[in-house]
Parts: C-alpha cells; sequence; structure tokens
C-alpha cells in the first residue's frame, strides 16, 4: 500500500509510461491524446510535488481518484491537484483534453502563494469545477494557448508562459467563485452538508469523529450535527461510519489483505476496534463477512 512520491515532473512521466518530456523543470502541458497508447492504463496511488491543473473533455470511461474519493463523470470538467492530493486513475480508452504540471518555483514572481491564492488547490475544497458547453471552451482556448507557446520558439517563451498560466488559473477561479455563490443560494444547512460530506470523502481515513469535521468546518458538532440530519434525515455520525464501512467492504471484496492490513489502512490502532466498527454496522465480524461474500461468489478467495 505503498505510495509513490514524484518531485520532477519528467520522472512522473517515466512512471506513467508517458514517452513526452518537459525541457523546463518546473512546467509542461501535454494533452491527453498524446498519451495514447503508451501511459499505462491503471495508475496506483502516487503523490507528487507540483501542481496539476486538468481539462476532461471526453472521459466517460475513466475514474480518477482523489484522496480516496472515486470520480466517474469526468468529461466537461476541470481537475486540480497540489502536493497534498492522493491521486490514482483508470484511463479511458480515448480520453481527450489537457494536462498542466507547474511547481511553486515557476510561479515565484507572483507575490502570494498558489494555494491562498486559489482554493480550488486546497484539500479542504471541491477539487472540481463542471463546465457548460461555453465554459469549456473558453477554458479548451486557455490550454491552446499555452500548449501553442510552450512548443514555440517565442525569445520570451518562458514568461509568456507564466502570463497564460495565471490567465488560466485566475479564470478557474472565476468559475470557482461561481459555484461557491451558487452554493450560497441553497440553504444554508444544504450548503454545509455538502461541504461536511466532501470532507468525509477526503478524511475518513483519518478523522472519524463529527468533532473533527466540526473543527474543519469552524462550526459546533452540535450545529453540524443539525445541518447534516435536516438534509439527508442521517446523522453525522452515520455518514462517517457508512463511508468507512463502504471503503471496509471494498477492502474485503477486492483485495487479499488481511484484516489486520484493512484495520491499519482505515486508520484503526488495533484490529479489534475494526471488528467492533464492522460488527455494530454490519451484524457480523469482517471476516465472516468476507466468507459469506466467498459463498455468494462474489470475491474468488477467503482472504485471512
Amino acid at each position: 500500500m505503498s505510495i509513490q512520491v514524484f518531485n520532477d515532473i519528467n520522472e512522473s512521466h517515466m512512471a506513467t509510461g508517458y514517452t513526452g518530456r518537459t525541457d523546463l523543470p518546473a512546467f509542461h502541458i501535454f494533452s491527453l491524446e498524446d498519451t495514447y497508447p503508451s501511459t499505462r492504463k491503471v495508475m496506483p496511488p502516487y503523490r507528487f510535488n507540483f501542481y496539476q491543473v486538468v481539462l476532461f473533455e471526453q472521459s466517460d470511461d475513466a475514474e480518477l481518484h482523489i484522496n480516496t474519493e472515486v470520480i466517474r463523470d469526468l468529461s466537461d470538467t476541470l481537475s486540480f491537484a497540489s502536493p497534498t492530493h492522493v491521486l490514482a486513475w483508470i484511463r479511458g480508452a480515448a480520453q481527450r483534453g489537457f494536462i498542466v504540471y507547474f511547481k511553486d518555483s515557476f510561479l515565484d514572481h507572483y507575490p502570494v502563494p498558489v494555494l491562498e491564492v486559489f482554493p480550488f488547490f486546497r484539500m479542504t475544497e471541491i477539487n472540481m469545477l463542471q463546465l457548460t458547453g461555453a465554459e469549456k471552451q473558453t477554458q479548451r482556448d486557455h490550454f491552446v494557448r499555452l500548449f501553442s507557446m510552450f512548443h514555440s520558439t517565442h525569445p520570451y517563451r518562458v514568461q509568456m508562459l507564466h502570463a497564460l498560466l495565471l490567465e488560466l488559473l485566475f479564470d478557474c477561479k472565476r468559475l470557482y467563485d461561481a459555484q461557491q455563490y451558487a452554493l450560497t443560494q441553497s440553504t444554508p444547512h444544504d450548503a454545509l452538508n455538502m461541504r461536511f460530506q466532501h470532507l468525509v470523502n477526503q478524511h475518513y481515513l483519518v478523522q472519524k469523529t463529527v468533532q473533527e469535521y466540526a473543527h474543519l468546518l469552524a462550526i459546533s458538532p452540535d450545529y453540524l450535527g443539525q445541518s447534516v440530519k435536516l438534509a439527508t434525515g442521517k446523522t453525522a455520525h452515520q455518514v462517517i461510519a457508512e463511508r468507512v464501512l463502504l471503503e471496509a467492504k471494498k477492502l474485503l471484496v477486492y483485495t487479499d489483505l488481511s484484516i489486520g492490513e484493512i484495520a491499519d489502512y482505515l486508520g484503526y490502532a488495533e484490529p479489534t476496534h475494526f471488528g467492533r466498527f464492522f460488527r455494530r454496522q454490519v451484524g457480523s465480524s469482517p471476516l465472516v463477512w468476507r466468507r459469506q461474500q466467498y459463498i455468494l461468489g462474489y470475491i474468488p478467495n477467503l482472504g485471512n
């Protein structure tokens, strides 16, 4: 379950099988079409010490995993990742779009840190933007200009790339701000529940109490509980437990990890703690439940 960490952009290309390379150590833009056929079909969890912006134009059969959140409806979206994210993916048969990688150092001339100016890179925020047809065309134009400049012999190529990257990021911020405004037009409880659900998907491996999520959201646990109950009919604790249980069942069915290894991955100090949690939710132990799935034909072996 070790996670690869890439410090160098070209090093990450080697790991994915992509044959393209950048001559700029802190920046690269390339098209998803150019990654075929060499790039691997499945990439296990990894992190990189740079930022990523992806325009997905066609990705109906692909999967993107961001901090264990699985996103399948990728077409006509923008995706953002920073050095704090853990990523994995299953690529589609014929994806289209663009990928931009850049390091902090590439924007050293801009006086404010990236995470401070562009919140869509933060782990605590929504890292996807759904695009309308007109929005996708506008964003595509940004990527095309960056792509053309990257491959040009312009005497001020790097300086132009600096400017075009900032233009792209600030236009993404415009879309992000509009999305945030739309959230404020829903009821306060619905908006808060949406942020809570997003945080749970990102942090459930390490944070399992309502108090921890209330702290992240800068509200009281009681107010968080009331809002989630009004929006979903469930308690905040139930929402957290259901997300942990979903991951536990996936690991029990689709991996041969031991119960102890699964407990460790899910953030439990002892396998017995995980066992008690699972029994409360399901009514049987993890091992018994796994054996039942084997009997029903859902998995090829028992595990242990």
